[in-house]
């Protein structure tokens, strides 16, 4: 008989197995980013390129639109789209983790994380290539974010561990219910007029602060934007951030232990 926690202690084992396959997925993850750009001479630059003409455009009007200083609004604009591209990559490729796999899942027996690693990996590739906008700015409108850059780090790498339990929860999901993922691009796009990315969270109030205040994505955004604008994410937003990491561990772990094996088959 099946000790209690067995399940729960295997799906931990899958975690930290996908890990030990990290030259898989590394190569893999990279060899997506370039397979994206194939034949073009710029490559992956053409990222940085789209991120900057999105940011300048959009900048130079909403800058208007918001009254606010192109100085001020334009390097804020930019953190918060390298953090938006990043969340929303996660939700999206999230949800076709499996599906996107079903071959590689049917045939190679390695652990499930692998592929979640591998797409996290990708998008992590891709923020560097944002990042690269986001250090133009600095130059360019003279903002200088240190010392509390530093925190960019640990704000990233909270990402990244939500992100792997998004992954494993959107993935298993959308492979046993396949009109799921047909709705996530959706309210993914919603969420982002809701956030405050191209609108400042302290214009809002009464009713509205909702939009703010319940919703977690606007937590992601701040614990990372913040450190790039030169700002420390307030003790909220580091206690709501972890909080929904605790959470959402403690949501997806078990049910991943019960269906993982299950997921072969729904491919």
């Amino acid at each position: 008989m099946k000790p209690k926690g067995g399940g729960l202690v295997e799906a931990l084992r899958d975690v930290s197995a996908g890990l030990r396959w990290y030259e898989l997925w590394l190569t893999l993850g990279w060899r997506d980013v370039l397979l994206r750009h194939r034949r073009s001479k710029l490559g992956p630059l053409w990222i940085s390129i789209s991120m900057g003409f999105v940011a300048g455009c959009m900048g130079t009007l909403y800058s208007a639109i918001m009254q606010r200083s192109p100085h001020d609004y334009i390097p804020y604009l930019v953190a918060g789209f390298t953090v938006w591209n990043l969340l929303s990559a996660i939700v999206n490729d999230g949800k076709e983790v499996f599906v996107a796999n079903a071959a590689a899942i049917r045939e190679i027996p390695v652990p499930n994380t692998v592929y979640v690693y591998r797409f996290l990996w990708r998008n992590t590739l891709i923020l560097g290539y944002n990042i690269l906008v986001y250090l133009i700015v600095l130059v360019i409108f003279q903002v200088s974010p240190f010392p509390a850059l530093a925190l960019a780090i640990p704000a990233l790498i909270l990402i990244l561990l939500n992100g792997v339990w998004v992954g494993l929860l959107l993935g298993l999901i959308n492979v046993r219910f396949r009109d799921f993922g047909h709705m996530i691009p959706s309210a993914m796009r919603l969420a982002f007029f809701v956030t405050p990315i191209i609108w400042y969270a302290s214009s809002v109030s009464g009713l509205r602060a909702a939009f703010v205040h319940f919703n977690p994505l606007y937590y992601f955004i701040e614990i990372f934007r913040a450190p790039l604008l030169g700002e420390a994410p307030s003790a909220l937003v580091w206690g709501v951030t972890l909080g929904i990491t605790i959470l959402g561990w403690g949501v997806t772990l078990p049910i991943y232990a019960h269906w993982r094996r299950q997921i072969a088959y729904w491919v």
